[in-house]
């Protein structure tokens, strides 16, 4: 299940632009690291993972829709309507690709490998939400 992520990282990072992967990439939040490093293993890890995963998806998901507002704002009116279309077919693709890895059996649960890629495509997107404003 796990090679199913870096499959799509890489799939996503290919179809970003020569060059949009030189920046500093953007990466989970030390709020987030703090919180995976408290999980106790050998108590209901599962539960305290998803539970990290889900909070900083949030945190993540406004870092997001700050990038799109300030992407939108300097994107010329005539290309507005095509750069809409493409937010929500990201969504889309996030949301349907993420559901169906959390549909697969696979360690450590459905759950946190479906809010696993969530997170991470999210930090994915921002990035070239970031390099697409530059």
């Amino acid at each position: 299940m796990r090679f199913l992520l870096p499959a799509a990282v890489c799939l996503g990072l290919a179809l970003l632009p020569q060059g949009a992967t030189a920046q500093a990439a953007d990466a989970p939040s030390a709020a987030f690291r703090k919180c995976m490093d408290k999980v106790d293993l050998g108590a209901m890890k599962n539960s305290q993972w998803l539970a990290c995963y889900q909070a900083e998806l949030q945190r993540q998901d406004k870092v997001l829709n700050d990038e799109y507002r300030k992407l939108v704002a300097r994107t010329p009116a005539e290309a507005r309507d095509k750069l809409r279309a493409a937010a929500r077919a990201w969504i889309g693709f996030r949301d349907g690709w993420c559901g169906f890895e959390g549909k697969l059996d696979a360690a450590p649960s459905p759950e946190v490998n479906a809010a696993s890629c969530m997170m991470d495509m999210t930090i994915a997107h921002v990035r070239r939400l970031k390099d697409a404003a530059n």
